[in-house]
């Protein structure tokens, strides 16, 4: 599961359109829109996550947290 929120939020910031994105990342817009709101059981790749990652300039520290959230969270719950 991906924060979408985020991704969106970063979008903005950087100011890019889903079309822009979808260009520099080789895909259809359409494609990446249901990627980003994960329907149709679309998922990311973890190499467009990370060409993502880097064409919305997110800091390293944050692609786990926004492309992996759920991972995350999960793996923290079984250890506690």
């Amino acid at each position: 599961m991906i924060l979408s929120n985020e991704i969106k939020a970063q979008m903005r910031r950087v100011g890019i359109t889903q079309e822009q994105l979808a260009a520099k990342l080789k895909i259809n817009a359409a494609t990446l829109n249901r990627k980003i709101n994960d329907s149709e059981g679309k998922n990311l790749s973890v190499k467009e996550a990370l060409e993502m990652a880097d064409a919305l300039n997110l800091p390293s520290a944050m692609i786990s947290t926004i492309f992996f959230a759920k991972d995350l969270a999960d793996t923290q719950e079984n250890k506690a």
